[in-house]
């Protein structure tokens, strides 16, 4: 019911809007500006109206998460270069600088 009524309200401002500025009507401007006013009253009523009443939630999907959890522990080890190929540790050419 209120998609309606926001409908007609914008193809009357609309209509409204274009024979102000055909005509250079200050009357009708003032009914572009009322016409206006009206459109942001029944959004501020709409939105408060959602507000108040939220639609239903979505409902919870029961699967297991794909995603395997994160250590959040830092440490000096992670941010260590990896610059050999032989496992841990430096290079036998970095020791020697």
């Amino acid at each position: 019911m209120s998609v309606r009524i926001v409908v007609v309200v914008a193809l009357a401002a609309l209509i409204t809007l274009l024979a102000a500025v055909l005509t250079d009507n200050t009357f009708v401007s003032v009914g572009v500006i009322a016409l206006a006013v009206v459109g942001i009253l029944l959004l501020a009523r709409d939105w408060r109206s959602d507000r108040r009443h939220p639609g239903p939630a979505e409902p919870a999907i029961d699967e297991p998460p794909t995603e395997q959890p994160v250590d959040a522990a830092m440490s000096a080890e992670m941010f260590a270069p990896d610059i050999s190929t032989e496992g841990p540790g430096p290079s036998s050419d970095a020791r020697a600088d």
